[in-house]
């Protein structure tokens, strides 16, 4: 192919392609707004002069009236583009007053053949974010890969599949920023919502007292650091280069000069960690260390005089309350709490006369809100709301009410809300949803605005041989789809794809063909349904639904109707479905059980048995349904690739895999001879095959640029549907708040 007519734009190792709309750096394409693009292409069309701020808003932003700040916005986001590829040069210089220029030579030439490129995004996972819904710092899991030897044969990419998921990242990197904050549930919101900033690299954000900055926490080069950002003009300053270890939370002084933070200066999970506060000043500079043994974000009280936080005692068993002078001495314990019903990691928050401390606990089967009195210790439970997980709260002006970050069970999103607890009386009400709770929430002193996360997945839907992926299929590209459990898919018997999406506000079962085309929703409830799975016989669908107030099986008629719930008395994770189509294996964990274990029932919700007793993760039946493959736990809790008895849940044998960072996705060759594994290590994707005879393991495909959100085998074992793309964080900003 051929592309004349558009001209390519090359400066220092970037190409700016004026057909294709991108940026590029040495064949790796460049996030930009379309915005952004615009902005560089005015700069670079009219290099050889000052380009005027009124120009430029003129031509960026034709049809619409934006203030400076939105350009000055603009430009800041160019710089830190460009800078992520070459710090050492300055492309943008801003002549005072007047506008910019662009600086650096400029070759302009002309495509002679088709050029696609693919997005490299950097992923690191917040490490409290696991398979299960909000998974503490304190878990243990490990994944234990038995490495030894491993035969592997390298699959090189081909041109057509890099073509695919180039185009497809390349529309939904387009789409999602012309679209951020415009999801239903913020739009609806009474509080004016604003996106400050998004990235694939944020991680936390605070917003200080005085409304006027934001703290952001990022990743860089493998390594955290902390930002200051000014909400008006968005001029961002790097205050902590580097943040060794693992990011609790932070907190700003309450007049507004210093920013507390906490860290686990240990990023190993299975070691024991000691965590560190220091203080540092929002101009940057050196930091200051002010106390050990922190397991929370610090709370700084109203008067700039003391500062709480909670601690863990792993020889007792028990998490406390203490609190210090704002210099970290003359501590004091205020209260304790023993592990089985003790105070969240999300730390504590001061009420607005300083007489109170709100926080969430633990309870068997629920999380609550409580307060303490800041003098005496004294607990008192005010909210007791059937979430599952609850995290960071903030106190309202008047001190007549407490938000929190929340998730409950019946969550039609499976995301986390904000809910607002009334105080003294407790009563809850729900106010938005949306937002990455673990990443924490904070309010200014006047309760005027809130900041939070929230996280939109940039996905394609692809299909493709399993033998062959050069030929994969776009079948749909999507924004969206953030939850907090797998939303799953599997194959019709006929070749068509069913999967569970909330695109449409709830979770809901749809199916498609491998084209794309005939696009039909399958169940409508309010509630979320996710994980389908389909009968041998194509008779009945299998799935998850928490619409009986939590997650549980239910089984209906291949088209939705007839719905039947199977399970009661257990919140499940996973689900799957014997060949013979007559029993369903399901993973839960009930009141009675710490771990996720694994459960059988028959076809109709009958003779429940529990198979395991130990952690059983991601099981998938094989061919004959003699043999379940899952991930289960060893006495020390360490997980490994195993397989067991489908009949009585025995070991059968432990394999030998590629060493992985996470729970892997995992399928049978139609034959059984084979399984499939989609691992992740140091943030890469790869699929593998590994030979149930020989345990020989070939690696098949590797995605070093994206994240695999989902993967299945067709019923006849010949074709892959998966799922590819990556998180993008965003700093969101609800004004008017208290209205």
């Amino acid at each position: 192919m051929s592309n004349k007519t558009l001209p390519l734009y090359k400066f220092d190792d970037f190409c700016l392609d004026t057909n294709q709309r991108t940026l590029s750096y040495a064949d790796k394409l460049v996030s930009l707004t379309p915005k952004a693009y615009q902005t560089l292409l005015v700069l670079i069309l009219h290099r050889t002069e000052i380009v005027e701020k009124e120009f430029l808003l003129n031509e960026v932003w034709a049809d619409t009236f934006v203030e400076e700040t939105t350009l000055s916005q603009n430009i800041l986001t160019l710089r830190k583009a460009l800078g992520k590829f070459n710090k050492e040069k300055d492309f943008i210089v801003t002549f005072p007053r007047r506008g910019y220029k662009f600086v650096v030579d400029v070759e302009e030439t002309f495509n002679e053949e088709e050029i696609v490129i693919i997005e490299k995004r950097t992923r690191t996972h917040i490490i409290t974010e696991q398979n299960q819904i909000h998974d503490s710092l304190e878990t243990k899991t490990k994944i234990i890969p038995f490495n030894k030897s491993i035969s592997s044969s390298f699959f090189i990419s081909t041109q057509l599949s890099i073509v695919l998921l180039g185009v497809c990242l390349l529309i939904i990197g387009f789409v999602i920023f012309w679209n951020f904050g415009q999801t239903k549930s913020f739009a609806d919101s009474k509080s004016t919502f604003e996106t400050l900033v998004s990235d694939t690299d944020i991680r936390n954000a605070v917003i200080s007292p005085n409304g006027k900055y934001v703290a952001i926490v990022e990743v860089k080069d493998e390594m955290q650091n902390l930002s200051l950002r000014q909400i008006e003009d968005g001029n961002t300053i790097e205050i902590v280069s580097k943040l060794n270890g693992i990011f609790l939370g932070a907190a700003f002084s309450n007049d507004n000069k210093h920013i507390f933070y906490s860290i686990y200066e240990n990023s190993d999970l299975n070691k024991s960690n000691i965590g560190t506060l220091y203080r540092v000043s929002i101009l940057g500079g050196a930091t200051q260390k002010i106390l050990d043994n922190i397991d929370s974000s610090p709370a700084i009280s109203p008067d700039n005089s003391q500062i709480a936080f909670t601690r863990k005692n792993v020889q007792n068993q028990e998490t406390s309350l203490i609190i210090t002078n704002i210099d970290g001495k003359n501590e004091k314990l205020l209260a304790t709490r023993k592990y089985e019903e003790d105070f969240t990691n999300a730390g504590v928050a001061w009420s607005p006369d300083g007489k109170l401390l709100s926080a969430t606990v633990k309870n068997k089967a629920s999380i609550w809100v409580a307060v303490i009195n800041s003098e005496s210790g004294e607990q008192q439970i005010v909210s007791q709301q059937d979430w599952s997980w609850a995290g960071q709260t903030a106190w309202l002006k008047d001190g007549k009410g407490i938000v929190v970050a929340a998730y409950r069970p019946t969550s039609p999103t499976l995301n986390d809300e904000l809910w607002l607890v009334s105080f003294p009386d407790g009563n809850s009400r729900f106010l938005n949803n949306g937002i990455k709770g673990v990443a924490g929430i904070s309010l200014d002193s006047e309760s005027n605005s809130l900041v939070a996360l929230k996280t939109d997945k940039l996905t394609c839907f692809l299909s493709a041989s399993l033998d062959n992926f050069r030929k994969s299929n776009l079948i749909s590209t999507r924004i969206g789809d953030s939850c907090l459990l797998p939303f799953g898919a599997d194959w019709t018997n006929d070749g068509k794809i069913i999967y569970s999406t909330a695109e449409g506000g709830n979770a809901d079962i749809w199916t498609t063909n491998e084209n794309g085309s005939g696009k039909k929703q399958i169940t409508s409830d309010e509630s979320a349904e996710i994980s389908p799975t389909l009968s041998k016989d194509g008779r009945y669908l299998i799935f998850l639904s928490n619409r009986s107030g939590r997650m549980s099986v239910w089984r209906a008629n291949v088209d939705g109707t007839n719905p039947t719930q199977l399970t009661e008395n257990e919140n499940v994770s996973d689900v799957i479905i014997s060949p013979e189509n007559n029993t369903v294996f399901y993973v839960a964990k009930n009141s009675e059980n710490v771990a996720e274990t694994l459960w059988k029932t028959s076809i109709n919700g009958e003779n429940k048995t529990q198979i395991t007793s130990r952690m059983t993760k991601t099981p998938r039946i094989s061919p004959d349904g003699k043999t379940i493959a899952c991930y289960f736990s060893d006495s020390e809790n360490n997980l490994s690739l195993t397989l067991l008895s489908a009949e009585t849940g025995e070991i059968i044998k432990q394999l030998e895999t590629p060493s992985n960072d996470d729970i892997p996705f995992l399928d049978w060759s139609k034959d059984g001879e084979n399984l499939y594994l989609v691992l992740q290590e140091n943030k890469v994707f790869s699929l593998w095959k590994l030979n149930l005879k020989n345990s020989q393991t070939e690696k098949m495909r590797e995605w070093e640029n994206d994240d695999i959100f989902r993967f299945v085998i067709s019923k006849d074992g010949k074709r892959v549907f998966y799922e590819v793309g990556t998180e993008i964080n965003s700093v969101v900003l609800l004004k008017n708040f208290a209205k």
